[in-house]
């Protein structure tokens, strides 16, 4: 991913002893967990399934992960003539015994219509307004940046700075991001969203 803007704040590779010193983010404060990179990553030439999961539906991936989409929010409190903010939450269960990483910054990523949009999805613009979101609703729910046990479940969220209007909108979820190229396709049905409209 390219066009990142860094500052200087701890960030921990997991299970490699390493550490860098960069917050890709580009939120001030916020630290990335960063998964360990096989050796033998699977190549990007290497084709992958791509699955979708609507709002409200859970998608049992390989009898690996169980995925929800459990509510898509539009913060209101911005100037919609210059980009708004798209909040996803989300529940991933682990069934498997084995821990799998999950950070915004390396397994999500956007669609805007039909176009990539890596960067949508830990911009600055979104990522400030959302915690102050969960913060004033006192929500512990924070962006996925961690590693999920096996056994466990995670509910999490990921931001997304939209543009002012579009026609199709999807968060992209890799599960297996490095170990093969499947895409879990979150979409985002305008229609659907639940609006929050108090001051930020």
């Amino acid at each position: 991913m390219t066009g990142l803007c860094c500052s200087a704040v701890l960030c921990t590779a997991c299970g490699s002893g390493n550490s860098q010193s960069a917050d890709k983010s580009g939120s001030p404060g916020r630290s990335i967990y960063v998964p360990e990179v096989p050796e033998s990553r699977v190549s990007e030439d290497e084709p992958g399934e791509t699955l979708t999961i609507n709002l409200g539906e859970t998608l049992n991936y390989k009898d690996k992960l169980d995925i929800t989409l459990d509510q898509i929010i539009e913060l209101d409190d911005v100037d919609k003539m210059k980009y708004r903010v798209v909040i996803a939450e989300v529940t991933i269960a682990n069934k498997t015994t084995e821990k799998i990483d999950c950070s915004t910054l390396t397994h999500f990523s956007a669609i805007i219509d039909g176009e990539e949009a890596d960067d949508a999805v830990y911009d600055v613009q979104v990522s400030v307004p959302a915690r102050k979101y969960y913060t004033k609703i006192n929500s512990p729910l924070k962006s996925f940046n961690q590693e999920i046990k096996g056994g466990e479940t995670f509910k999490g969220y990921v931001e997304l700075l939209a543009p002012s209007s579009w026609s199709d909108m999807q968060i992209t979820y890799m599960p297996y991001k490095f170990y093969n190229n499947d895409v879990v396709l979150l979409n985002l049905d305008e229609a659907k969203f639940t609006h929050y409209s108090e001051p930020l």
